[in-house]
């Protein structure tokens, strides 16, 4: 299997850390391109409430906010990626989670996903991944490893 393309996506939490310490490694064996994906989530004020004005004002700011600080951790993590030998590149949306990912698999022809999954104890870990990986695994149009 040739891999061109890695895409980890990233939001900063233990497992998808370790999701890209499995991608750059993979990334540096192959000579592949390494694709981090920060998402910020979508949320949707309830319309006709008394405070959606509010409530879509204040989610701006924290969209703002939120884009800005993952500007910053993006920015060091592909940094330190390039200084370690593996070609990094990251882009920040701000969508719903699994599509974007699924989206961005297609756009730039993604040969492998790496991601993390939520860490569930007990029969739940036994029962379900986490709904992304989980979402991401049934309509991905490539392989994907989840990191646990």
């Amino acid at each position: 299997m040739l891999l061109k393309n890695i895409l980890v996506p990233y939001d900063g939490s233990p497992l998808s850390k370790k999701a890209l310490e499995l991608a750059k490694d993979i990334a540096r064996n192959f000579n592949a391109d390494l694709k981090l994906l920060m998402v910020i989530p979508v949320y949707y004020p309830i319309s006709d409430s008394v405070f959606s004005g509010t409530a879509v004002m204040n989610y701006q700011q924290v969209v703002k906010a939120l884009t800005e600080q993952g500007e910053k951790e993006m920015k060091k993590i592909t940094e330190k990626c390039r200084e370690e030998g593996t070609k990094a590149f990251y882009k920040i949306i701000h969508d719903d989670v699994s599509n974007a990912i699924l989206k961005e698999v297609k756009r730039s022809k993604i040969d492998l996903i790496i991601m993390g999954s939520r860490r569930l104890t007990g029969v739940a870990s036994l029962k379900r991944l986490g709904s992304t990986a989980r979402h991401v695994s049934e309509h991905a149009t490539c392989p994907v490893t989840i990191v646990h």
